[in-house]
């Protein structure tokens, strides 16, 4: 890892952690501070996740409900914890989880008497899901829920942050902020079971050695100190491309701005110099052929109405936002 830190704070930190500092108990106290929950440090998002899976009851051969309009590698810790993916469509105005997909589905379960062990929700790509509705309709079916916010480090949803906004959380310092590890956030009760199942260094069968290192704690630590101003420069670069181009697919009141969703053509993007994502909706991978798939309304999956569109990462310079603008109202043309 190459970092260039022109202020010097992340490296002095790094050097203090390497001489024995405890980085990871003060990046845990301040992930504790904006979240209001205990929060557990972890080597990865992924490990956070299992961990949460962990805490839900998760066992082989559960279903977990998941998005499809998320980043594959959700879907393959939900894989690799033993769980049955069953994929949920998702909203059109969210990009999130859609309620009625997740109703249709819960219903499902229901009938087979056999409830999911845990309804994962992701923040796709920094858009952030309806909680209000999402939350309280697994509640009535008491199925427990995780948040997936590692695209929405540093969003909020009506004034509360991203990442508590279900029984557990998973955040990520590598995508908004150029860190590195996880968070998983859980109430102080979950604190010693997660703490016990991400550090143990041996359990029958696996490694769950999730610890996150005392150096990458460092560097989380003061990269948090500039998180509010990163956040804020997303947020201006995404709503200056709102106000110009029309090929960009406006964001939900909470969304978090990680990425702008664009109707462009990847590869001129690409070539112009742009880190450009394109996830296809997970349940249409080969290997999720034969899976359970709930779309948002009967016949109508709204997942595939963003197919013509690419993600480009909002954390851009004030030239590349204005060579962006100029690339996607030629392409317009």
């Amino acid at each position: 890892m190459v970092i260039i830190d022109r202020r010097g704070g992340a490296a002095g930190a790094m050097a203090d952690a390497l001489g024995g500092v405890d980085y990871v108990s003060r990046l845990e106290d301040r992930m504790s501070q904006i979240t209001g929950r205990s929060a557990i440090a972890t080597s990865s998002a992924d490990g956070a996740l299992h961990a949460a899976l962990y805490l839900c009851g998760v066992t082989a051969g559960a279903y977990v409900f998941v998005p499809t309009y998320t980043f594959y590698s959700h879907i393959a810790t939900v894989e690799h914890a033993g769980a049955i993916p069953v994929f949920i469509d998702c909203d059109p105005m969210t990009r999130c989880v859609s309620e009625a997909a997740l109703e249709t589905a819960l219903v499902w379960a229901k009938l087979q008497n056999k409830p999911p062990a845990a309804a994962v929700i992701a923040d796709a790509f920094g858009s952030v899901a309806d909680y209000d509705k999402l939350v309280p309709l697994c509640k009535a079916f008491d199925v427990p829920t995780i948040e997936i916010a590692t695209d929405a480090l540093g969003g909020t949803y009506k004034n509360k942050p991203c990442g508590a906004l279900a029984d557990y959380g998973v955040m990520s310092f590598v995508k908004r902020l150029g860190g590195g590890g996880g968070v998983l956030i859980a109430d102080a009760r979950d604190r010693k079971a997660a703490r016990g199942f991400c550090r143990a260094e041996f359990s029958y069968g696996e490694n769950h050695d999730y610890k996150m290192h005392n150096v990458v704690a460092a560097l989380d630590c003061a990269l948090l100190d500039e998180a509010d101003k990163v956040v804020a420069l997303c947020k201006s670069n995404l709503a200056a491309l709102c106000t110009a181009c029309d090929s960009v697919v406006r964001p939900t009141d909470g969304d978090a701005a990680a990425y702008a969703l664009v109707r462009a053509r990847a590869d001129a993007l690409c070539a112009a110099g742009f880190s450009v994502k394109r996830p296809p909706p997970v349940h249409t991978m080969q290997k999720y052929a034969d899976s359970p798939y709930f779309e948002h309304e009967r016949g109508f999956s709204a997942c595939r109405q963003f197919d013509d569109c690419c993600l480009v990462g909002t954390d851009m310079s004030r030239l590349g936002l204005l060579r962006l603008v100029r690339i996607l109202k030629k392409q317009r043309r």
